[in-house]
């Protein structure tokens, strides 16, 4: 449940460092319909995106001792996935002028996707911010105490001097009106 709340970055930082499962399925849920509707524009065989979505995975797993991922997850993600494409490509032993065409299409549209995601991110990142900033005071604290500290319910109740069922009414609150402003981001980009 606590890694529901955390940024991609935060769960990379728990799958290369501490070998946290929980945390690689959430950043696997997060990120496999963008990954695999990119995976598929290129192949255009939804059983090889899949099959490539799960090479990238598990190359991630396996090797997230040694990966360091200095920007966004998503954008390394979603460089691994064209990678693979590519190796793909060659193995299917394509010509020196069709591989450096495809290459040259890759690239601009790694641009272009790059570009939408970390725009995606930035106006999701405002959302929260500016639903978090009409919260009343002790809403805010409750969930700066439980977000961003990472206490649990007790935990805050005995700090604020609250019920914990009143900590807990606040949690519900806050997650229903982020929930309702990202259902308002979505409609913005439909």
């Amino acid at each position: 449940m606590q890694s529901e709340r955390r940024s991609d970055k935060d769960l990379w930082r728990l799958i290369s460092q501490e070998d946290d499962r929980p945390a690689f399925e959430q950043l696997y849920r997060r990120t496999l319909h963008a990954l695999l509707g990119a995976i598929y524009k290129w192949t255009d065989d939804a059983g090889e995106a899949e099959d490539i979505l799960q090479e990238v995975f598990l190359d991630l797993w396996e090797k997230r001792a040694k990966i360091k991922i200095k920007n966004e997850v998503f954008s390394y993600l979603y460089s691994m996935a064209r990678y693979k494409i590519f190796d793909r490509l060659r193995a299917k032993q394509l010509t020196e002028k069709q591989l450096r065409a495809w290459t040259l299409v890759m690239q601009e549209e790694a641009v272009a996707t790059t570009a939408f995601v970390e725009e995606e991110l930035a106006n999701r990142e405002a959302l929260v911010s500016s639903e978090l900033e009409q919260l009343p005071a002790q809403m805010r604290r409750v969930y700066l105490l439980s977000a961003e500290q990472g206490k649990s319910i007790r935990e805050i109740s005995e700090e604020l001097l609250v019920s914990p069922y009143t900590v807990k009414n606040h949690l519900q609150k806050i997650r229903k009106r982020l929930r309702n402003a990202a259902v308002r981001l979505s409609v913005l980009f439909l």
